[in-house]
């Protein structure tokens, strides 16, 4: 009870708490091989001695631990790093065959930088970490991955694997088109295509004429029953704008009076 009258009486005298200090620099810090990277969290201002300042990154080539005062808009705080790994990956297997193909030695675990060929990669940028086999999303453009081993919380040297542009194969035609018929409507259906999620819709054709304008995700199209003769077709289309050759599905007059049951 005595704590509380003290605090009671010295706030009613006027007396102010002393002020906080000042939040240290919002900073992401990273070693990656030889270099250290620093990028500002936000768009505060930095200045790091003995840094260069390069596309809104600082960095230093230095192998070894290091220590280095990093000072923002209202104070400044010190921040230290491991040493270098004095190893790089080593890429066994890397190829494409629809998906990305990577086998991979050295360490337990990888960090992958993906960028445009020619052109650094960005360590802040996203990533992904893998194994030492890795199956990745297909991808039929011209790019790079920087590689690093990771051990302890740092990065190793990165190890560069590239691939060439390649024409994006087309998907799979539709398999086992058929239809059925309830009340006034016809349903079109047929196997969706079973691609990791390369096909990303159908179109469908009446007659020659195109009656999606966009690619359905269904695997099930609804229209007026026909009155006579009438040819369906079904395309898929993958990732890349790629299409498949046209599954035909004819249907007759006397196909329509069975499923009407005349």
């Amino acid at each position: 009870m005595l704590g509380f009258v003290v605090a009671f009486s010295l706030s009613a005298c006027g007396i102010k708490a002393p002020p906080k200090p000042p939040a240290p620099p919002q900073v992401l810090v990273k070693r990656i091989g030889d270099y250290i990277y620093i990028k500002p969290v936000g768009n505060e201002k930095l200045r790091v001695k003995g840094f260069s300042y390069e596309d809104g990154i600082f960095l230093k080539k230095d192998k070894s631990s290091a220590c280095f005062e990093i000072t923002g808009n209202e104070s400044s705080s010190l921040y230290c790093v491991p040493p270098a790994i004095e190893k790089r990956p080593i890429a066994l297997k890397a190829y494409r065959k629809f998906r990305i193909h990577l086998e991979l030695s050295g360490f337990k675990r990888f960090r992958l930088y993906k960028h445009i060929p020619g052109k650094p990669f960005n360590p802040f940028q996203e990533s992904v970490v893998v194994s030492k086999k890795a199956v990745l999303p297909p991808d039929f453009s011209a790019f790079c991955y920087a590689i690093t081993g990771l051990e302890n919380g740092i990065e190793s040297l990165p190890e560069e694997v590239c691939f060439k542009q390649q024409k994006p194969p087309t998907p799979q035609t539709p398999q086992n088109v058929n239809f059925m018929v309830y009340k006034d409507k016809i349903y079109i259906y047929w196997e969706p295509n079973e691609d990791g999620g390369y096909t990303i819709g159908y179109l469908v054709y009446k007659n020659g004429k195109l009656l999606t304008k966009k690619p359905i995700h269904s695997n099930v199209f609804v229209d007026k029953l026909p009155k006579g003769f009438t040819v369906y077709d079904i395309q898929a289309v993958g990732k890349y704008n790629t299409k498949s050759k046209l599954a035909e599905l004819q249907i007759t007059l006397k196909a329509l009076k069975q499923a009407l049951g005349l």
